[in-house]
């Protein structure tokens, strides 16, 4: 994969943008906005259909759901426009000249201050980089399920 392409799919903390539930152009925004084509006006046959199974009495939640998953608000956070506003990752590496934070020589020691689970895996999803190379983490990323 050419490193530009690269960047833009994958966050300096390792994380697939390109695969997020935020990203409109994500697999996840192009199959909401088909499924809500595909189901064009079902809301206003939801009500006959919670008649014969209740669960449809929830279709304006999907809806509401389907609909934010469509449009998306977030094209990876190198653009600046990141769902996760207050991280702190994308200006760090930007400030330190480097991509990932596992190019920075500060990454041993570094906190870079994420909530504790996502801490774990900004430094698995870096060492994993460092250890097999970025074209192999791309490979790898693409067998793993998003969330």
């Amino acid at each position: 994969m050419p490193r530009e392409e690269f960047l833009q799919r994958i966050a300096p903390c390792g994380l697939d943008c390109g695969r997020c539930l935020d990203n409109p152009a994500s697999p996840i925004g192009r199959q909401a906005r088909e499924l809500a084509r595909e189901l064009g006006g079902f809301g206003r046959r939801a009500a006959f259909f919670a008649e014969l199974d209740p669960v449809f009495a929830a279709y304006p939640d999907f809806d509401r759901i389907l609909v934010r998953l469509g449009q998306g608000g977030c094209s990876g956070c190198r653009t600046g426009h990141c769902l996760l506003a207050e991280c702190r990752v994308k200006d760090c590496v930007v400030a330190r000249g480097v991509s990932f934070c596992f190019e920075c020589p500060e990454f041993a020691a570094c906190d870079p201050g994420l909530p504790p689970g996502l801490a774990e895996r900004w430094r698995a999803n870096n060492q994993r980089m460092a250890d097999s190379g970025l074209d192999a983490y791309a490979l790898w990323l693409d067998d793993q399920p998003r969330y």
